[in-house]
C-alpha cells in the first residue's frame, strides 16, 4: 500500500465537541439542584415543551375530522363529556381553557352558527345562557370517538386508574404553580418596565451641555 492510500485510510480525527456556557441555574431552591445543578428542572421543562407540542398535533388531528379548530374541538369535548360536572357558560369556559371571555366569546359563537352547540337561557338569571350540544354536535363527536380510542390507548397505554387518577392530580397541582408563576412572572415584568420607564425619565429630565 503507498503512503497516499495509507494517509487516506487513517481514522479522522473525532472533531471537538462545543464547550457548554457557564449559566447560572434557572431555579435557586437546593431540593431540586442534582449535583448541583438545575439540569433535572431544565429536563422537565424541556419535555413539558416537547409533550404539549405532541398533544397539539394530537388535538389538532381530532379537530380536523370534524372540521373544527383546536380550541373548538376541546371546549366541545368539555361541554359534551364535563356537563356532569358544571353547567357551561361562556365565562365558564374561558376560566377553564384560561382564555379571555371575549375569544371564548367568538369560538363558541362560531360553533352556534355552524349548528354544533347551543345556547340555554337560564330560567333563574336570563343574562347568562348555558351551553349544550346540538344533536350535530353529538353525532359528529360520536364518529369520530373510535378514532379516539386508538389514539387515547397508545397515548395513555402506560397508565391504570389508579396511577391516571395520581398523575391528574399531579396535573392539577401544576397547573395551579403555573397559575402562579405567571403572577411572579408578571410582577417582575411590571416592575423592570417601571425601572426602564424611570430610567428613561431620568436621561430626557438631563440639561443640555
Amino acid at each position: 500500500m503507498t503512503k497516499s492510500k495509507e494517509r487516506m485510510t487513517k481514522a479522522k480525527p473525532a472533531a471537538a465537541r462545543p464547550r457548554a456556557p457557564q449559566l447560572p441555574p434557572t431555579i435557586s431552591r437546593t431540593a431540586l439542584m442534582v449535583d448541583g445543578t438545575d439540569m433535572l428542572v431544565r429536563r422537565i421543562t424541556h419535555q413539558h415543551f416537547v409533550l404539549s407540542g405532541l398533544l397539539e398535533t394530537v388535538r389538532s388531528g381530532f379537530a380536523s375530522l370534524i372540521g373544527l379548530s383546536s380550541f373548538q374541538y376541546v371546549l366541545m369535548q368539555a361541554v359534551g363529556r364535563l356537563s356532569d360536572q358544571q353547567q357551561w357558560t361562556v365565562r365558564s369556559i374561558a376560566r377553564e381553557m384560561h382564555m379571555t371571555d371575549a375569544y371564548a366569546s367568538v369560538e363558541i359563537a362560531d360553533l352556534v352558527e355552524k349548528g354544533y352547540l347551543a345556547k340555554i337561557v337560564n330560567p333563574d338569571d336570563r343574562r347568562v345562557s348555558f351551553l349544550e350540544l346540538t344533536d350535530k354536535g353529538v353525532a359528529s363527536l360520536s364518529a369520530i370517538a373510535p378514532i379516539q380510542q386508538m389514539v387515547n390507548d397508545a397515548l395513555y397505554g402506560h397508565l391504570d386508574s389508579n396511577s391516571a387518577l395520581t398523575y391528574s392530580n399531579e396535573l392539577s397541582v401544576l397547573i395551579s404553580r403555573a397559575e402562579s408563576a405567571i403572577s411572579v412572572l408578571n410582577e417582575v415584568a411590571a416592575d423592570q418596565r417601571e425601572a426602564a420607564l424611570r430610567q428613561t425619565s431620568k436621561r430626557r429630565r438631563r440639561p443640555a451641555r
